[in-house]
Parts: C-alpha cells; structure tokens; sequence
C-alpha cells in the first residue's frame, strides 16, 4: 500500500470529524432541547465537556459538539419572525449565531494557555435544501431556498472565528439527502444558487459539503465556494468508484475521505452476527468491538486505498458521519482516537 512514506510530495491529510455525539447516559434528546431554552448555563457547561472530552482524541480539526437537532437549531431561529430583517426567513445577522461556539471558548482558552496554540475547529452549517425539505417539502420553492441560503450565510460569517485562542479552520455544509431522497425536486441552477450564497462569507477558507451520497457530486463541481467534497467511504467502499480523480484535477477540488465506519446499527449487527456478542445487551464490549472491527490498521488501509487512487486531492480524513448515535460516549471516543491515530501514521508513512 502507498502512504506518505512512499510520496514525499504528498500535501499533510489532516483527521477532522462530523460533530456529533453521544450524550452523557443520564440525559435525553429531549433533555438537550429543554436546557438549551431554559438553563443556557448548563447546556454550556455539558458542551465544554463533551468538548474536551473530544479533544483527548487527537483529531487535527474537531467540530464543536453537535448535540442539538441539527434542524431545529437553525430553522428555528430563522422561522422566528422576530429574527427577520425585513422580510419573512431573513435572519439578522446578530440573531445568525451558534450557541456552542461561545460555549467552547473557555475551553478553547484553557487550550492556548497549555499549548500557546489556537485551538483549530470545524463548524457545521445544516444545508439549505436539507432545511427546506424538513420545513417546506420536498418540492423546492425558489424563493423560499433562496431565503434560507441567505439566512445561513449569515451563520457561516459569525462562525468564522480569528482569534488566538480559537480560530476556524473549515466550514461545513451538511446536506444528507442530496443523491438519497428521491422525492427531492430541485434544479441543478437552483442548487448551484443556494449553496453558493451559503458558502460565499468563507470564500478562500476550507469549505466542505457533507453528502451521504456521492451521486450528486459533478454538481457541486460548480460551485465555486466550495473546494472539498465529503465522501463517505468507510461503510460503502463502492462510493469512491463514483469519483473521478480527473474531475478532480480539473475543477481544482479536493476529498475529505471517510475511512471509519460509524453506521452503528449495522457494525453492531455483523458484530454479533460473527462473534454471538449483543453490544446493545452488554455494552462493555462495544470498545472490544471497535477494537476489532474499527482499529487502527483497518481504519489505515482504508486511507491507503483511497490514497492510491486520489493522491493529493485528498486533503481531509475521519469518520463517515457523526456519531450521535452510537452506544456510549467512550466507544465514540475510541473511534476518533483509533481515526486520528490512522491518519496521523499514514501521514509520518510509518506502520502501526
């Protein structure tokens, strides 16, 4: 296999993730949806500890805790008419905020003060076609998605952050249902439109759209905003075939790779399946599991793999998706450390 040892040419892959993960046992979805409105204080000091929690990780570029729905937690303030600048859907830009940016900045501050570094993230922004699907159909009303691509510009300019002890380092644009739904009805002009304004504020930063299908990926090719597409490979190797590195060259973009599997219902199934163990019954043996299903050579050949076929149009690497739902928050922990450690022995081109 080909890693960086192999090319010293080969531009450093940094280890990012998704955002989302598991909540402290005692706690609920619908918990996380009552603090945030009723006890801000709290709902700050969870996210600090699930972020330094993430930090023990070793990933190069985390992204904050995603802990609420990521629907809600923007359609919500978009739909509230008094957020509106002058017209219904449009946000003001100081209502355009992501709680938990302020909420990781003590922690970001406890980090510059041990490293004298700022601490690098990733924000994650909800698309403008995934909001309008789950607010207004699937049928795309131009004006409507147009709006709400406006509306989340504006979250994208106040989550690009230069200071020293926290600074951004790519914007995230998830937009899941692209090339999944099939009762999605938009043109290709339309969404060209809508994900250009989303991304415009971060023009000349990294900007990545996130996909659960590669299928739609020759339209993002167009826009001019965003320089890295999301592929998620770990599961559905056969997603990487879609892909042509050519295309690639030609249009100057680049991958962020998954190369470690988090769909945990299905690892979950052929774990018991081959070994007789129910990690939902017995949930000591889900780190076992990663251990034997997810580690850290695996998770390497993987990269490896998709390295020989991209080269240096791979630019970032980590888990497929979030891992909001996977058992606990240890086995979630366990996978970012054994992504991050792949991807940082992939990139020194010495073996595990």
């Amino acid at each position: 296999m080909m890693n960086r040892g192999d090319d010293p040419k080969m531009d450093f892959i940094a280890s990012d993730d998704i955002g989302s993960f598991p909540l402290p046992k005692s706690l609920t979805r619908q918990d996380i949806g009552k603090m945030v409105i009723n006890d801000h204080d709290q709902y700050e000091r969870l996210v600090q500890d699930v972020m330094r929690m993430k930090m023990l990780s070793g990933v190069d570029v985390l992204t904050y805790p995603q802990l609420q729905n990521m629907i809600s937690q923007f359609l919500y303030p978009i739909t509230n008419p008094k957020n509106w600048v002058d017209k219904p859907l449009m946000i003001k830009e100081d209502k355009a905020n992501i709680h938990e940016l302020s909420a990781i900045e003590h922690v970001a501050k406890e980090h510059h003060d041990s490293s004298g570094k700022a601490l690098g993230i990733k924000v994650c922004i909800t698309g403008p076609v995934e909001l309008h699907i789950r607010g207004y159909g699937h049928v795309i009303h131009v004006d409507v998605l147009e709006s709400l691509a406006k509306s989340l510009s504006n979250f994208v300019k106040n989550g690009i952050l230069r200071k020293k002890h926290l600074e951004t380092r790519v914007i995230s644009i998830d937009e899941p249902s692209l090339g999944v739904d099939p009762q999605l009805i938009i043109e290709d002009d339309e969404l060209l439109m809508a994900l250009e304004k989303v991304s415009n504020p971060a023009k000349g930063m990294d900007v990545q759209i996130h996909l659960h299908s590669p299928l739609e990926t020759e339209k993002i090719y167009g826009v001019d905003g965003i320089n890295i597409v999301g592929v998620e490979s770990a599961s559905t190797p056969s997603s990487l075939d879609v892909i042509s590195k050519k295309d690639l060259d030609k249009y100057d973009k680049f991958l962020r790779v998954g190369i470690a599997r988090t769909d945990i219902d299905a690892m979950a199934a052929g774990y018991r399946d081959a070994t007789g163990i129910d990690i939902w019954r017995d949930t000591c043996k889900a780190l076992q599991m990663i251990d034997e299903t997810e580690n850290v050579n695996i998770i390497k050949r993987r990269l490896e793999i998709a390295y020989q076929k991209f080269g240096n149009r791979i630019k970032y690497s980590g888990p497929d998706c979030g891992l909001g739902g996977f058992i606990h928050q240890e086995a979630a922990l366990k996978l970012l450390k054994n992504a991050a450690m792949a991807v940082s022995s992939f990139n020194a081109g010495v073996d595990v």
